[in-house]
């Protein structure tokens, strides 16, 4: 069963990891969360695989706390997408 981080009840069942819990957007392009250990927001991460390079960039987006729970998903996404495109 694949992880789905689009929802809420999903991401707080999440159990708090140095590693973040991956979903995979397309090829390549994965989006991230990692649940927070105090109990607060946790953070989101895109990880995007470089070709030329042959690893994965990762960049740290941030919690996105000034959003409701249920639109953070949708605001990490395109940071991923554009991360996925630099690489590309």
């Amino acid at each position: 069963m694949a992880l789905d981080l689009s929802k809420v009840k999903d991401r707080n069942d999440l159990k708090a990891e140095r590693e973040p819990h991956w979903q995979r957007l397309h090829a390549g392009c994965f989006i991230g969360y990692r649940p927070s250990k105090r109990g607060s927001t946790g953070t989101w991460i895109a990880r995007a695989y470089d070709e030329d390079a042959g690893k994965y960039r990762l960049k740290a987006l941030g919690d996105f706390g000034s959003l409701p729970g249920n639109e953070r998903f949708t605001a990490a996404c395109p940071s991923s997408e554009h991360l996925a495109q630099l690489a590309a």
